[in-house]
């Protein structure tokens, strides 16, 4: 596969991602403010797991970017997979 196609694969990745995460990151955002709002008793364990569902978010909000705005390194989690996605293509014409 030549560099171009690969970006390209690469590119539709993230904004298959992006659609994903940002319906997550809605919903989830949607959760965690009612519990906030409503000042849900939680257990240590859960608590511990709000806090990890809200960094989750804020790390997905900060990725809702543009493919060519995105570090190197999380272009390359991208062509990944946009690689394996090629590869099933390849095996099958």
């Amino acid at each position: 596969m030549d560099e171009d196609n690969l970006e390209r694969l690469a590119e539709l990745e993230h904004i298959q991602w992006c659609e994903w995460a940002e319906v997550m990151s809605h919903e989830l955002s949607f959760l965690v403010d009612i519990i906030d709002k409503y000042d849900i008793d939680l257990s240590d364990d859960e608590n511990k797991f709000v806090l990890h569902v809200k960094d989750r978010i804020n790390n997905w909000d900060k990725l809702l970017i543009p493919y060519s705005d995105l570090p190197e390194e999380e272009k390359e989690k991208d062509r990944e997979y946009a690689q394996k996605t090629y590869e099933i293509f390849d095996e099958k014409l």
